[in-house]
């Protein structure tokens, strides 16, 4: 399906897609949109020589202008050297959009020759160009990081979009509009931003002081303390020495086994410092991330966060479940991916993946053949046909299918949940709860096992109309028929995502391991 324009609204506000108030902006994703050339004077003329360096989307955005000059407007320069300043707040680098070089530009403009204002405006074309590219998809392309990422990059039509942010002078809102617009998105993108507000203070060092004593450095200590949630309601103009700071300052160092001394000691100021560049840290890898997920997870969907071994249910935007649930073991890692739920099955079968297969069931069956009965397996040759354990070649082990019955016992549990993927993955029950009970539930094979599956299952059948009672459900599980549940009228969404710091509506941060120690990488890569 292709899309003409997405239009994304910056305030509470209703805006037309058709009109470009200061708050709306209009996205162009694909070709299908033909935008008219800007009217500008003086028309200089951008010489194809002089674009040989350029990228493909700076080349085709001249080529759509009739090659003139595409950044004459002070306006729009204005707005694309605060809008690339603002993506410090995105946790992207701002050096790379070569922003010295642009705002240089943008001062000087007026005193130009005709060939460095084709020079500059080459410059202005591809910090967009790159920028609203990095804002969309992230700065690095996740495909190239991770085997087991299964998530698409999202389209956009950069030139087209560039041409109407400069018609409309709506440079700003354009990159707002591409930006993610989930909540944790924003209030990661909010603790950056006061994150660099500190950056501008300077901790000092006091001791000895006084309660009500008049110390000009403690406003940079309220900051601090403020940022990190052991402060209320700063007053940057008092610079008293009083009994909120001193309890801040103790209740700091007591959390991170200091002396609760009440004064900034150069202990305390270097885990403070310390804990502020590790929120940092966090914050770039888990902004990028957001940038790789979907924009939108739809109306009804299940949305899981690897590491924090959880799953949440939820219908128009109303969370109804939270589950929990047990994800891949580091060495067999449960991958990150987006997807629909196509099929409901209750008394799977299971088809022994290839990995377990060589790891687990071969070696296992080598030692004892009544593993086979054991388990309810039945043992298929390349022509489809039933092998007997007694005939069953270990030596040619991975040349057979093994299929447990469905049932009691089943590797799956009762119920499993299907959807489209390159993995091979699926949600699922599990004959082992003892999993549920453990708090670091790094524990399957790849897929996800769910706590309480069949509360989820109610979920998905209340939102399909699926007629099938609690009753009938027994019914069907007692049979031990595999039965099993489409799930196409209405679209549910799976979304199996990975974030590592979670920001609540106070700015309260708690951080989650990161249990395949991606952050560490990826970090190192930002940077880069």
């Amino acid at each position: 399906m292709k899309y003409l324009f997405v239009c994304i609204l910056m305030s509470s506000l209703l805006y037309s897609c058709n009109n470009f108030g200061k708050q709306a902006m209009q996205i162009i994703y694909d070709d299908s949109v033909d935008v008219n050339a800007l009217d500008t004077t003086p028309a200089i003329v951008v010489d194809t020589l002089q674009l040989r360096n350029a990228s493909d989307e700076v080349k085709s955005f001249y080529e759509k202008n009739e090659y003139k000059l595409g950044w004459a407007s002070a306006t729009n320069r204005k707005q694309l050297v605060d809008a690339i300043y603002s993506l410090q707040y995105d946790g992207l680098g701002i050096a790379k959009y070569n922003i010295d070089i642009i705002e240089g530009y943008h001062k000087r403009y007026e005193t130009l020759s005709n060939e460095d204002k084709v020079k500059a405006d080459v410059y202005f074309s591809n910090a967009y160009t790159k920028a609203i590219d990095h804002l969309l998809n992230g700065m690095l392309n996740a495909r190239r990081l991770y085997n087991d990422w299964d998530i698409d990059r999202k389209e956009l039509n950069p030139s087209s979009t560039m041409l109407l942010a400069l018609s409309n002078e709506a440079i700003a809102n354009s990159f707002d509009s591409i930006r993610p617009k989930q909540d944790m998105y924003t209030k990661y993108r909010t603790k950056m931003e006061g994150l660099y507000a500190l950056e501008q203070d300077t901790l000092k060092v006091f001791k000895g002081t006084k309660l009500n004593d008049t110390l000009l450095s403690i406003v940079a200590v309220k900051k601090h303390l403020s940022f990190l949630n052991y402060l209320k309601d700063v007053d940057t103009s008092d610079v008293t020495y009083n009994t909120a700071i001193a309890a801040g300052v103790k209740k700091y160092q007591a959390n991170n086994k200091l002396t609760p001394s009440g004064y900034l000691d150069d202990k305390t100021k270097q885990t403070i410092l310390a804990e502020e560049e590790l929120i940092k840290k966090k914050l770039m890898v888990n902004l990028e991330r957001w940038r790789w997920f979907p924009r939108e997870f739809g109306e009804h969907y299940i949305l899981i966060n690897i590491p924090d071994f959880h799953l949440v249910a939820v219908s128009n935007n109303d969370t109804i479940q939270k589950l929990k649930i047990v994800v891949g073991k580091t060495e067999r890692k449960t991958p990150i991916l987006s997807s629909k739920l196509t099929t409901v099955v209750i008394n799977p079968t299971w088809t022994v993946p290839p990995t377990i297969m060589k790891n687990d069931l071969i070696p296992s069956a080598k030692s004892n053949l009544g593993y086979f009965a054991s388990r309810n397996f039945t043992i298929y040759n390349s022509a489809g046909k039933v092998v007997e354990p007694a005939n069953w070649n270990a030596d040619k082990g991975t040349s057979y299918r093994y299929v447990q019955k469905g049932g009691v016992g089943n590797t799956l549990g009762r119920i499993k949940f299907m959807f489209n993927n390159n993995h091979a993955v699926y949600l699922h029950d599990t004959p082992s709860k003892w999993g549920f009970d453990k708090n670091q539930r790094a524990l399957s094979s790849g897929c996800v096992r769910v706590q309480n599956p069949f509360d989820l299952a109610q979920f998905v059948f209340d939102i399909e109309e699926t007629n099938l009672s609690k009753e009938k459900v027994k019914e069907v599980l007692d049979s031990e028929k595999t039965s099993n549940y489409g799930t196409s009228k209405v679209p549910i969404e799976i979304h199996q995502l990975y974030w590592t710091m979670q920001i609540d509506k106070k700015g309260q941060i708690t951080y989650i391991n990161d249990l395949y120690e991606y952050d560490d990488n990826l970090y190192k890569r930002l940077l880069n």
